[in-house]
């Protein structure tokens, strides 16, 4: 009994947590519902279109399971970047920021990304590239299912 009552305050306490981060003023990330998911990285590999290049982005294994390591792969940015990382924040929900250093292998940056578990159903994530601490304008959305 002790450990259900344990387990069921630590998801309100986990709740209220997220509700207030939700509405707290944080000027680094402006959290929106508002999202441009056309392709689903869980199933797929999927690319924008990036002063007219194509940059391709996947996550292995598929489908994306939250709390499990992920292996983050691009292409198509041919190897102009020598300090690139991901930056992983939530459009619907402040999760945080999760960062990922990106390896150089020609044309293909890898790492490696947990993703955080959330309460919602659907968690929307926006994936944005990073030069340093430089925002490069190129980003991607997607949804991660609980």
């Amino acid at each position: 009994m002790n450990k259900i009552l344990f387990v069921l305050s630590a998801v309100i306490a986990g709740g209220v947590f997220a509700f207030i981060m939700n509405y707290t003023d944080n000027p680094a990330q402006k959290i929106t519902a508002e999202s441009n998911i056309t392709c689903d990285l869980n199933s797929q590999n999927c690319s924008i279109n990036h002063n007219e290049d194509k940059i391709e982005f996947s996550f292995y294994p598929r489908p994306l399971e939250a709390m499990a390591p992920l292996t983050l792969k691009i292409s198509g940015l041919n190897s102009k970047y020598k300090n690139l990382n991901a930056r992983i924040y939530g459009l619907n929900m402040d999760m945080g920021t999760i960062k990922a250093n990106l390896e150089n292998r020609g044309n293909l940056y890898m790492g490696t990304v947990v993703l955080s578990s959330c309460v919602v159903e659907v968690m929307n994530y926006r994936l944005e590239l990073y030069d340093g601490d430089k925002q490069l304008g190129i980003y991607i959305d997607f949804d991660l299912k609980s």
